[in-house]
């Protein structure tokens, strides 16, 4: 692969020439030391698993090496949580970055305790749920180390996702401790028709904003781990910038809430959940964002003089407004830095427009806080959808019944297609988003109807609600994609200490068994 980490050091590009095995680590140029992932569930180990400390004050160094950079910042510990060899465990965790086009390895170490098990989900990436990739069914504990390769294909489009803890009846547990941080993939090159010098300067003129409350606190949302204070944000006055958001929710009886920003500031939506809008930015201006669970929201904002920003309408940010930019390419969202001139983005299969497409099959979708279709979580029972496995290069419609649960589907971007409003106001026809949630306002309307391409991925993936306790509850399902790619198994333990680590786990197929078709 292009890139590999190796849970030791980074090795780049092969001297001689690239290959999809793992080979020897003498084969590969050295870049850069200590890019190993380690799982803390109580503080600070060392790396013979040696408890070290019960808690750290976050350090405030911006990176750490190409493809993590320090995550929060403002000194919230973290009960479980992510770090890096050298560095501390941070609430949230460092933030992710990633490159269309290569391949990574990340080696993940537990906590040094048999007992606290857990594993790593990425949200909302196009990658495999299986082999060695993003399977929610894989396990780390002890000092064993095991490796996730995860390849973002050239077609990826860059976005704003997440990564969080997923070990099943843990996650309300380890996200609420700190097990979480945000995953960017870089946007790189043919990002849409009409991006010019301006529009590329505003991509990548950035400020994040991770909004989570936690397991003991639910109703407050604090922002980039600032606890006792609020986070805030330096701005150059009248500069566009692109705010990267993240909300992270524990409370299990919410799963929507309003993002607002001052009337001293101009905002629009670009991406929604990681995904460009078709046409970006939105055409209208708004200072009121609803966002769901789990949701990300990317929006192109300035402002005039210092404002904040609020959640719910509690104050949770501020923003300085600074002196004029003075940078020779002005950052602008718009096309020609015209206001109101958008670009197109480059649709890839897995995002293509589908609401004039012939759909394969439509099914119903129900949530609850313990099942899914009346069916609990079970590695024993696949759902089948239609009594049947999902075909690959297939497109389905789904009729969601969700109340106030919010539908994630792992992988596979969904597209609203109800057009009067049947989804709720945080979602807009034709949009996609890889995870629904009906507002207030949504909910006892007629049902939400998405399409689905199932292209690029296949193998097992799965459905959730996101209220973390109703997964943990069951509210989660596994289902086939059958006759696509599949993805290896290895490798996938570094280290195990006790000879058997990491079993990869089969889910029946519904094709398998007649009694599943039922």
């Amino acid at each position: 692969p292009e890139v590999v980490y190796d849970g030791v050091e980074m090795w780049a590009q092969p001297k001689e020439s690239s290959t999809e095995e793992y080979e020897d680590p003498n084969a590969y140029e050295m870049m850069e030391e200590e890019d190993e992932v380690v799982y803390d569930s109580f503080g600070l180990y060392d790396e013979g698993g040696n408890f070290v400390a019960e808690s750290m004050e976050y350090d405030e160094s911006e990176e750490y090496y190409e493809s993590f950079e320090g995550g929060g910042g403002g000194g919230r510990y973290a009960t479980f949580g992510w770090r890096i060899p050298g560095g501390e465990c941070t609430w949230p965790g460092p933030t992710m970055r990633m490159s269309r086009g290569k391949t990574y390895g990340l080696f993940v170490r537990g906590s040094g305790n048999e007992d606290t098990v857990t594993n790593i989900h990425t949200h909302g990436l196009h990658i495999p749920g299986h082999g060695n990739a993003d399977d929610v069914t894989r396990t780390v504990s002890g000092s064993d180390v095991i490796i996730y390769e995860y390849h973002i294909p050239t077609y990826h489009m860059g976005g704003t996702h997440w990564y969080h803890a997923h070990w099943h009846h843990h996650s309300e547990q380890f996200v609420g401790g700190g097990a979480f941080g945000m995953l960017i993939v870089e946007d790189g090159s043919n990002v849409g028709t009409g991006v010019d010098a301006g529009v590329e300067a505003f991509l990548k003129n950035e400020k994040i904003f991770i909004a989570s409350n936690h397991e003991d606190i639910y109703g407050p949302f604090i922002v980039n781990g600032v606890e006792g204070d609020l986070e805030s944000y330096d701005f150059n006055s009248d500069e566009w910038y692109r705010l990267r958001i993240l909300t992270v929710n524990l409370d299990p009886n919410t799963s929507s809430r309003t993002i607002s920003f001052g009337d001293e500031c101009q905002a629009y939506a670009i991406a929604h959940d990681g995904i460009f809008r078709f046409e970006v930015p939105a055409r209208t201006a708004q200072n009121d964002f609803s966002i769901g669970d789990a949701s990300r929201l990317d929006v192109a904002i300035r402002c005039a003089f210092d404002s904040t920003i609020s959640i719910n309408d509690e104050t949770v940010a501020t923003i300085k407004a600074g002196q004029p930019s003075t940078k020779s390419v002005v950052p602008s969202p718009f096309k020609s830095s015209i206001e109101g001139q958008s670009w197109s983005s480059t649709r890839p299969d897995y995002l293509a427009d589908l609401r004039d497409a012939i759909t394969y099959y439509t099914y119903e979708l129900k949530l609850d806080e313990t099942n899914i279709n009346q069916q609990t979580y079970s590695l024993e029972k696949p759902l089948c959808l239609g009594h049947s496995d999902v075909q690959y290069g297939s497109i389905y419609e789904w009729e969601l019944r969700l109340s106030y649960h919010p539908l994630h589907l792992h992988i596979y971007p969904m597209q609203v297609v109800s057009e009067n409003n049947e989804c709720g106001e945080n979602h807009e026809y034709g949009e996609f988003y890889d995870t629904i949630t009906i507002s207030n306002e949504g909910r006892g309307r007629s049902r939400c109807k998405v399409r689905i391409a199932f292209v690029d991925v296949g193998g097992k993936t799965l459905m959730q609600c996101h209220l973390f306790k109703h997964g943990d509850q069951g509210a989660m399902a596994f289902f086939h994609v059958v006759g696509g790619p599949t993805q290896p198994n290895e490798p996938r333990v570094h280290e195990c200490a006790s000879g058997l680590c990491d079993e990869p786990v089969s889910i029946p197929l519904c094709s398998s068994d007649e009694s599943l078709n039922t």
